[in-house]
C-alpha cells in the first residue's frame, strides 16, 4: 500500500490559548489562514491525485487539513481516532502535570533517558504511537495508494526522528498491509 503521509497545515495556538483554553482542548485549534492555504497549495501536488481515500486525525487540525483535501481532490473521508498526535499523559482526564509533560518531551526528544527502563511511563512510546497506526491502516487495505493526515510525532514515529516533519509536508512511505499472521509494517519512505 502506498501511504501519503501529510502533515496538518499551520495551526492557531493563538486563537485558543487567548480564550485561555488549556490541556486537551487545544486539540480543538483550527488552522491559521496560511495553514489553510498550505493545504490548498499541496492539494495540486500530483501524487496525490489518483490515492483513493483521506485518513486522518479527530484533532481539529488534521480534520481541517483533510476536509479541504476531500474537498479538492474530491475524495472520500475517513476519521480516525487512533491516528491522533502522540500522547504525553495517557490519562486524557488527568490534569495535565507539567513536570511529566517536561520529562515525556526530553524523553521524546532523546536527550533523557530513564536509569530503569523497565519502569512502564506514563507516556506513549513512540513504539505504541507506530503500532496504533500501522492497526489503524491495516484495516484499509483494500485501497493501494491512500493519504493520511496527522502530526508530525506521528510521522516521525514511522520515518524516524530524524528532523521535524513541516506543517503541510508530504512523506511517501509503503506499507505492507497485514496478514493473518502478521502485523502491517513500514517498507520504506522518502524525506
Amino acid at each position: 500500500m502506498k501511504v501519503y503521509f501529510i502533515r496538518h497545515g499551520e495551526t492557531d495556538w493563538e486563537l485558543v490559548q487567548s480564550r485561555g483554553i488549556r490541556g486537551w482542548a487545544t486539540s480543538f485549534a483550527p488552522l491559521t489562514p496560511l495553514g489553510r492555504l498550505q493545504i490548498d497549495t499541496i492539494a495540486r501536488d500530483f501524487r496525490l491525485q489518483d490515492c483513493e481515500a483521506i485518513l486522518c486525525s479527530s484533532y481539529a487540525r488534521a480534520l481541517e487539513s483533510a476536509a479541504l483535501l476531500s474537498r479538492a481532490l474530491n475524495k472520500p473521508l475517513y476519521v480516525e481516532y487512533d491516528l491522533h498526535e502522540w500522547l504525553p499523559q495517557k490519562n486524557s482526564l488527568a490534569d495535565i502535570d507539567q513536570k511529566l509533560l517536561s520529562e515525556a518531551n526530553e524523553t521524546l526528544r532523546g536527550r533523557h533517558l530513564r536509569a530503569d527502563e523497565s519502569v512502564t511511563m506514563p507516556w506513549e512510546s513512540l513504539d505504541e504511537v507506530r503500532e496504533r497506526v500501522l492497526e489503524v491502516l491495516s484495516r484499509y487495505q483494500e485501497f493501494n495508494d491512500v493519504i493520511v493526515v496527522t502530526h508530525a510525532v506521528v510521522i516521525s514515529s514511522l520515518i524516524g526522528m530524524d528532523r521535524l516533519v513541516e506543517y503541510a509536508e508530504i512523506v511517501p512511505c509503503e506499507i505492507d498491509p497485514m496478514s493473518s499472521t502478521q502485523k502491517a509494517s513500514v517498507k520504506t519512505c522518502v524525506m
